[in-house]
Parts: C-alpha cells; structure tokens; sequence
C-alpha cells in the first residue's frame, strides 16, 4: 500500500502528485483519495479518521504497491490527469481504478454504514480491494479507542463503589 498525504506545504517539488499520477494511470491500481478543503469543518473531522489508515493496516497489505490511499488538497486536485470531474464539495473521497475509468463515491458504496470513521472506511477498502481482514489484529487506534472507553467506564464504576464505601465508613463512625 502506497499513501499519499498532499498539501501545499509539501507539494514545492511536485514530485508527490507525479507519483500518484503513475498510479492514477497504472491499470491494474486500486486507489482510494480523499479531497479535502484546508479550514473546511467536516473535511477537518474526516481527515483525522482517514489518516489512521496507515496506521491500523496489516503489513502484509501494507507491502502492496496496487493499493495506493492518498488525501490530497482541493487546490492541487487540477495538478492530477486523471480526474476528469474534479469534487465540487469537500470531503469527497473516491476509489479510482483501470486507470480512471471505473471510479465511486464513497458516499454511493454499499457499506453498512457511511460515518466517515476508520472503520468506515476499512470496510469499504475491503468491499472494493475484495480482500478481507486487511487490519491487524487487536492491533492500532480501534483497539486502543475501545480500550480507553472500556477502563473510563471501568474506573469510574471503581471510584463510585469506592466513594460511597468511604461516606458510609464515615457516617458509622461519627455516631
């Protein structure tokens, strides 16, 4: 898997999107883009999500150069040659492969569900890369999340038993 992360600031050289336009034009490439629009508040909630991408997929996945997830900058979309119609409202994220000619909306994919969360969008790499299980197991940014979640509840049930223990210890022994 190939990412792309493209901004202004690093765009100077350009060598980025003429990387990712060999894979644009490559046929056999499943890409998966991000467009996003610099102070735009839903782009600035998605980016985030999108971005645990590299982070949570397995190695053996990671290791394939036809998979490629890039999130690039509204005003460097013009910079790529195989996006004939340019998003006209941001975040638009869109799988593109035989070199352009076959391409969705992820908001028009058939997933479960359409939240715009890491797990989200794993199910949608899966449904369209027809491969499954591409995240490690108990491994990245979903397991921690939910761990977190689990001891926050965990701790506070603890700290509730355990402050009202001690305001009845108390009670009893001012009598």
């Amino acid at each position: 898997m190939v990412y792309f992360q493209i901004n202004k600031k690093n765009y100077a050289s350009g060598k980025l999107i003429e990387k990712l336009n060999k894979h644009l034009t490559h046929k056999d490439n499943k890409i998966f883009i991000l467009f996003y629009k610099e102070g735009c508040e839903p782009c600035n909630n998605t980016r985030p999500e999108w971005s645990k991408l590299k982070n949570v997929i397995s190695k053996d996945y990671l290791n394939r150069d036809d998979i490629v997830i890039a999130a690039i900058d509204s005003d460097l979309v013009g910079k790529l040659k195989k996006i004939d119609n340019p998003p006209n409202s941001f975040p638009t994220i869109k799988y593109i492969t035989k070199s352009g000619e076959i391409t969705e909306n992820y908001e028009d994919s058939d997933i479960s569900k359409k939240d715009r969360t890491i797990d989200s969008f794993i199910e949608w790499i899966e449904l369209k890369s027809g491969d499954t299980n591409i995240t490690e197991p108990m491994k990245g940014i979903r397991h921690k999340k939910t761990h977190k979640k689990t001891h926050k509840k965990t701790h506070k049930k603890t700290h509730k038993k355990t402050h009202k223990k001690m305001l009845k210890s108390r009670r009893t022994r001012k009598r």
